[in-house]
C-alpha cells in the first residue's frame, strides 16, 4: 500500500483535490544554477492498481528486471508493452459511473535520482511537477510531500524539509484513472504519464512567489499603464518591516521604458482588519510604448527585485509583457480598440511518437505551419498547454482562448451541478488563470468545453470575473440549449456556438443589425476537418465578412492524431482508436486535423489559408480594389504580382504597384497595361501577395494572399489543336462505363462507424443512405439511365454520355465515367482549377490556369475519395519516359477529373492507409456532376446547390493519342509554381445539368 495515502485512496475521491501542492503562481520558473531539470530517463514499474503498489515501491531499492527504463516526459502507452493507448470521443473508456472507477486502472511509478549542490543548502527547494495524467503522488526520500490532480496544469510541492544535500532519490506515483478522469474527457486518447517537464528549483527563504503584471493600453491615447502586485512568502520566518519590491519596465532590447520604482511590503499581520496580504503594489501610467496583437507581437520586460532591510536584493525574477486591451463593446469583440477576425483554429497536444508530451519546438512548428495558412487564434482544445505554449504565442503574434481542463462529455449534464465536484471546477479554472494572466496572447478565458451548463459553472465564473476584469468569458454549453441571445450571459460574454450552419450565424447577424442581440458571435468549432473535408469554409467568410456580429472562429482541429504503431512485419503504420486492441472506442473519429500528425498539410489547408488572407483584391469599376483585413500593421512586408491568362494561356506577368495600405484600409489600383488592353475571349487576372523578406514562419517569397479576376469571362479556348493524333488502343485505355459511385468520405459518413451511425447519432447519415441503396455494390446503369454515342475516326474518339438521374437517386455521390489507361501515364497537365486537390464547395483558393502534377498518393489517414481537380477543360496524361501523351478534350461544358492508382472500391475497402493496394492500371474518373464534401463527419453536410439533384446530365469529351514520334511530350506546365494555391469564382462541375 502507499505510504500515508494508501487507505485515503484519493484518487477515487472528487473534492480532494490536491494534498501539500502549493497555490499555483505567476512567477517564471527559475534560472540557471538555481534551477535542475530531471526531465531524461526514469526507471518505471507498472502495477494493475494503486491498491497494489508496496510502499517499497516508492521508497525501497529497485530489483533487477521489475523495472525498466522510460522517458520523461512521455506517455507510457506509447513506450511500455504492458499497457495500451486508448481513444474513445464521448463515452468514458471504462463502464462504472462517475466517481467510480474500473478494477483494473493501471498505476505508473517512475524512480530517478539527483544530487541538491551544497550551494543550495538554506535555501527553499520545491519540486515542479508540469503534468501527470490522470493524478500524481510524489515521495522524496520515501517522504510523502503530496498529491495532486489536473492532468494538465502543473503542481509544485515545498521539498525542503525531505531533501539533503547530495544524492537524492524521487518516486512520482502516477495512477492513469481517477474520480477527475470524468472531467477530461476529451475527445482524445487516453494515455498517461509525466507527460511535461519535471524541475527542481532553489528559492530564497524569504522570496517573490508570484508577480502579476497587468499591462493596459488606451486606445484613445495609445499610452500603456502597467499595476503591478507582487507577493512575497516570508516562509517560517516572521514578516519584517523594510522589505520593498522594486520594479522596472524595458523593452526587449534591454532600453529603459519606465525606470525603478519601490514599493513597502506590508508586514503587519497584526492589523487584521485592513492586512491584505504580502503583497506590494506599483501602477506606472502614461507609458509610451508600441501595442501588443497578433500583427504586431511587440513585448515588453517587466524586472522585480525583492530587497531586504539591509538594502541587498534576495531576490528577483522576471516577466515578459504586451501592452493591449480586450474589450466587448456590444456585437464587437475589440483588441485594443479595434474589431478583429478571428482566423482559428482549435489545437490539441498530440505527437505520432511521444503522445501527450510535446517540445517547445514541435509547438514551434505547429505555429509556423498555422502561420503559413494565416491562421492568427487558437483555441486550447480543451486544456491549458504547456507555459512554453503562450511564451510562443506571446512572441510570435497568436490570440489564445486559454480553455479549462474540464470537459465531462459523457456526463455532460450531471457533474456540473454534482456539490462533489465543485472544488475541481472551481480549482481547475482559477489555476489557469494564476498561472496564465500575464500573457497578452490570452484574450478570452473558457470555462472548458462539453460539461453542460450548471451552477458549478456558474462558480467559476464569478471567480474569474473578480479575479480578471481584463478578459471576457468563453463557454459554449451555457447558449447551446438557452439561446444565442439571452442564453448563459453569467458564463459567457460571446456566443460561441459549436458545427452551426451558415444559416443559423447569418440569423443571429440579422438580429444583431435588428438590435435584438448585442454579443459577438465566434464559433467555437466550425468545419470539421476530417478527412477530405471543410466544404464551404468561403461560403462561412463569405456570410461572416458581410454581417454585423461575426468575427470567425475556429476550425476543428489542427492536427490528425494518429500515433505510429510497429506491425508484426516491421512496418509502421499511423493508427487511430482500435487499432491498438482498445475497446471500447471511436475509431478514426481521432483523425480529424487540417495536417497529419507528423504536420503533413492536407489538401483542404489551401482553402484555409485562402479564406484566411490577409488582403483581398476585387475588380471594380474597372479597376482593382484592395482591402487590408489586417487591422494593427500595413501591408509593407508584402509585394503583390500579377499574371495574365488569355483563353486559358499566359499572356503577362509583372509587379503590382500597390502604395502600402493603412490598417483596415482600402486602396484603388489600376489594372496593368497589358490587363486593360486584354481583348481575348477570356482574360483572367491573378494577384499573388508574396512575402517579401525570409521570416520565423516562411522564406521570403510566401504566398500570403491571392485572388483571380475575370475580367472577362467568355469561353476558354480548349488548348492547342492536336496534331499527329491516332484513335487509342485497347492496351492504352479501357472503355469508359457510367460511375456514380465515390469512396465515401468522413463526411458523407463514418465508414468504420456505419453500426454505430445506424443506432445514435453521429456523424452524416448520406452513407447509410447510399450503401442501403446499393450504390457501392451495384452497377451505375441500375442506378440512373445511360447512353452514349461514339463517334470514331483514325485520329481519336468522341463520347458523349447523357445520364438520366431519377428523383429516388438523388444526392448521389457523382455523375460521370471511369475507365483504367496504362499505368506509365503518371504526370498530368490540364487547364482547370489548381493546382491543389479541390472540389465544388472547396475550390476557391484553386485558380484557373494551367497545371502539371504526377500521380499523387493518398492523403488521408482513413483512405477515401481524394484527388479531384474542378473547371476543367482539358487534360493530358504523359508518359515522360516515352514522351506520349493520351489527351481528354471537352465537347461541351467543364468536367470534373481524377486519376489515382486506387479503384473507389478499392479506397472504401481500405480502413487504414495501411491497407492500400494499388490497382494495375490508373484510374481516371471523369465526372459531369460530382457532390460537394461538406463537413458532415461533425457539422452541416453539404449544402443543397452542392449536391446533385434529379434530372439529365451530359458529358462530352474528344479522347486521343499523340504519340512522341509527333512531337513534344505534352503541353508545358504553368510558369507559376504549381505548389501556390490562388482563388477563382464558380464552377461546380455541374454545368451540364440541363434538366
Amino acid at each position: 500500500m502507499l505510504p500515508i495515502i494508501g487507505a485515503l485512496r484519493p484518487w477515487a475521491d472528487p473534492t480532494m483535490t490536491s494534498l501539500l501542492r502549493l497555490p499555483m503562481r505567476a512567477r517564471p520558473a527559475a534560472e540557471g544554477d538555481r534551477r535542475l531539470s530531471l526531465d531524461g530517463t526514469w526507471s518505471f514499474r507498472l502495477f494493475p492498481s494503486p491498491d497494489q503498489v508496496p510502499a517499497d515501491a516508492v521508497r525501497g531499492e529497485r530489483a533487477p528486471g521489475q523495472w525498466q527504463s522510460v522517458d520523461v516526459p512521455g506517455s507510457w502507452p506509447v513506450q511500455v508493452a504492458d499497457d495500451i493507448p486508448h481513444y474513445t470521443n464521448i463515452q468514458m473508456p471504462f463502464a462504472e459511473p462517475p466517481p467510480r472507477l474500473p478494477s483494473r486502472n493501471p498505476t505508473g511509478v517512475y524512480r530517478t535520482g539527483f544530487d541538491v549542490p551544497s550551494h543550495w543548502e538554506g535555501q527553499r527547494l520545491l519540486l515542479h511537477v508540469g503534468g501527470a495524467d490522470s493524478v500524481h503522488a510524489v515521495y522524496l526520500n520515501g517522504v510523502f510531500v503530496g498529491y495532486g490532480t489536473d492532468a494538465r496544469l502543473g503542481s509544485e510541492y515545498d521539498v525542503t524539509e525531505a531533501a539533503r544535500v547530495g544524492r537524492n532519490q524521487l518516486a512520482v506515483v502516477v495512477v492513469r484513472y481517477s474520480a477527475h478522469s470524468f472531467l477530461e474527457d476529451q475527445d482524445g486518447w487516453w494515455l498517461a504519464g509525466l507527460h511535461r517537464g519535471v524541475r527542481v528549483e532553489a528559492r530564497p527563504p524569504v522570496g517573490l512567489v508570484d508577480l502579476d503584471a497587468r499591462a493596459d493600453l488606451d486606445p484613445r491615447s495609445g499610452e500603456g499603464s502597467l499595476d503591478v502586485r507582487a507577493t512575497v512568502d516570508f516562509g517560517e520566518s516572521t514578516a519584517a518591516e523594510g522589505y520593498r519590491v522594486r520594479v522596472s519596465l524595458s523593452g526587449r532590447d534591454g532600453a529603459g521604458v519606465a525606470g525603478p520604482q519601490d514599493a513597502p511590503v506590508p508586514h503587519a499581520v497584526n492589523n487584521t482588519y485592513e492586512f491584505s496580504g504580502h503583497i506590494a503594489r506599483l501602477h506606472r501610467d502614461g507609458l509610451r510604448i508600441l501595442p501588443w496583437s497578433a500583427e504586431t507581437p511587440t513585448l515588453y520586460e517587466v524586472a522585480a527585485e525583492l530587497i531586504d532591510p539591509a538594502g541587498d536584493v534576495v531576490d528577483a525574477t522576471r516577466v515578459r509583457v504586451g501592452f493591449r486591451r480586450v474589450e466587448i463593446d456590444g456585437p464587437d469583440f475589440l483588441v485594443n480598440g479595434r474589431r478583429v477576425w478571428i482566423f482559428g483554429v482549435n489545437r490539441h497536444d498530440h505527437h505520432p511518437d511521444t503522445g501527450a508530451a510535446v517540445t517547445a519546438e514541435d509547438m514551434r512548428a505547429d505555429l509556423a505551419a498555422m502561420r503559413r495558412m494565416n491562421i492568427n487564434a487558437i483555441r486550447t482544445s480543451h486544456y491549458p498547454n504547456d507555459p512554453a505554449f503562450y511564451d510562443l504565442c506571446d512572441e510570435l503574434g497568436f490570440y489564445v482562448v486559454d480553455e479549462a481542463n474540464i470537459e465531462s462529455h459523457a456526463f455532460n449534464w450531471y457533474l456540473c451541478g454534482d456539490p462533489r465536484y465543485r472544488a475541481t471546477w472551481l480549482e481547475r479554472g482559477a489555476r489557469m488563470v494564476a498561472r496564465d494572466r500575464n500573457h497578452p496572447c490570452v484574450v478570452q478565458w473558457s470555462l472548458g468545453n462539453e460539461s453542460g451548463y450548471g451552477v458549478n459553472h456558474d462558480a467559476l465564473a464569478g471567480w474569474i470575473r473578480r479575479a480578471d476584469r481584463s478578459r471576457p468569458l468563453h463557454y459554449e454549453d451555457a447558449i447551446r440549449n438557452s439561446g444565442w441571445t439571452d442564453g448563459g450571459r453569467h458564463a459567457t460574454d460571446v456566443v460561441c456556438p459549436m458545427y452551426p450552419g451558415i444559416e443559423e450565424i447569418r440569423a443571429y447577424g440579422e438580429q444583431v443589425a435588428a438590435g435584438a442581440a448585442d454579443r459577438p458571435l465566434i464559433m467555437c468549432e466550425y468545419s470539421h476537418a476530417m478527412g477530405n473535408s471543410n466544404g464551404s469554409l468561403a461560403d462561412y467568410w463569405d456570410v461572416i465578412t458581410s454581417t454585423p456580429g461575426l468575427q470567425g472562429g475556429f476550425i476543428w482541429e489542427w492536427k490528425d492524431h494518429g500515433l505510429r504503431q510497429r506491425l508484426p512485419d516491421g512496418t509502421t503504420r499511423l493508427a487511430y482508436g482500435g487499432q491498438f486492441g482498445d475497446a471500447p472506442h471511436d475509431a478514426n473519429f481521432v483523425a480529424d486535423g487540417l495536417v497529419s500528425a507528423d504536420v503533413e498539410p492536407h489538401p483542404g489547408t489551401a482553402e484555409v489559408a485562402w479564406v484566411y488572407r490577409p488582403v483581398t483584391t476585387e475588380y471594380v469599376d474597372g479597376g482593382l480594389y484592395v482591402t487590408n483585413r489586417r487591422r494593427f500593421a500595413g501591408t509593407g512586408d508584402l509585394a503583390a504580382g500579377w499574371e495574365l491568362l488569355l483563353d486559358g494561356a499566359p499572356s503577362a506577368s509583372g509587379t503590382l504597384d500597390v502604395p502600402d495600405i493603412a490598417p483596415g484600409g482600402s486602396v484603388a489600383v489600376p489594372l496593368p497595361a497589358d490587363a486593360a488592353r486584354a481583348g481575348a475571349a477570356q482574360a483572367l487576372l491573378t494577384i499573388t501577395w508574396r512575402t517579401r523578406t525570409e521570416s520565423w514562419f516562411a522564406p521570403a517569397g510566401h504566398p500570403v494572399a491571392w485572388d483571380q479576376l475575370a475580367l472577362r469571362d467568355g469561353r476558354t479556348a480548349p488548348g492547342p489543336p492536336v496534331n499527329g493524333a491516332v484513335a487509342v488502343p485497347g492496351e492504352t485505355a479501357d472503355d469508359p462505363v457510367p460511375n456514380v459511385w465515390r469512396a465515401a468520405t468522413d463526411n458523407d459518413g463514418l465508414k468504420l462507424m456505419e453500426h454505430i451511425v445506424r443506432v445514435r447519432e453521429m456523424g452524416s447519415r448520406t452513407l447509410i443512405r447510399w450503401r442501403d441503396a446499393g450504390l457501392d455494390t451495384r452497377p451505375a446503369h441500375e442506378i440512373v439511365d445511360h447512353t452514349v454515342s461514339v463517334s470514331r475516326s483514325e485520329s481519336g474518339a468522341d463520347y458523349r454520355h447523357r445520364f438520366e438521374v431519377p428523383d429516388e437517386a438523388a444526392d448521389l455521390p457523382r455523375v460521370g465515367v471511369l475507365f483504367r489507361v496504362d499505368p506509365r501515364f503518371d504526370r498530368f497537365v490540364w487547364f482547370g482549377r489548381g493546382p491543389h486537390e479541390n472540389y465544388p464547395d472547396r475550390n476557391r483558393s484553386a485558380m484557373l490556369g494551367r497545371w502539371s502534377s504526377h500521380v499523387e498518393p493518398s492523403p488521408y489517414l482513413v483512405p477515401q475519395e481524394f484527388g479531384l481537380r474542378t473547371g476543367t477543360l482539358w487534360l493530358e496524361l504523359i508518359d515522360d519516359d516515352r514522351g506520349d501523351r493520351l489527351r481528354l478534350t471537352s465537347l461541351g461544358g467543364d468536367f470534373c477529373w481524377s486519376a489515382t492508382r486506387y479503384a473507389p472500391q478499392a479506397l472504401f475497402a481500405a480502413g487504414n492507409a495501411s491497407d492500400l493496394r494499388e490497382d494495375g492500371r490508373l484510374v481516371v474518373c471523369l465526372d459531369a456532376a460530382h457532390r460537394g464534401v461538406g463537413t458532415g463527419a461533425c457539422g452541416p453536410d453539404v449544402l443543397p446547390e452542392y449536391r446533385i439533384g434529379p434530372g439529365r446530365y451530359e458529358l462530352a469529351y474528344r479522347m486521343e493519342l499523340v504519340p512522341a514520334v509527333q512531337g513534344v511530350a505534352g503541353a508545358p506546365p504553368h510558369p507559376q509554381d504549381s505548389s501556390r494555391a490562388a482563388s477563382g469564382g464558380g464552377s461546380q462541375c455541374k454545368d451540364r445539368h440541363v434538366g
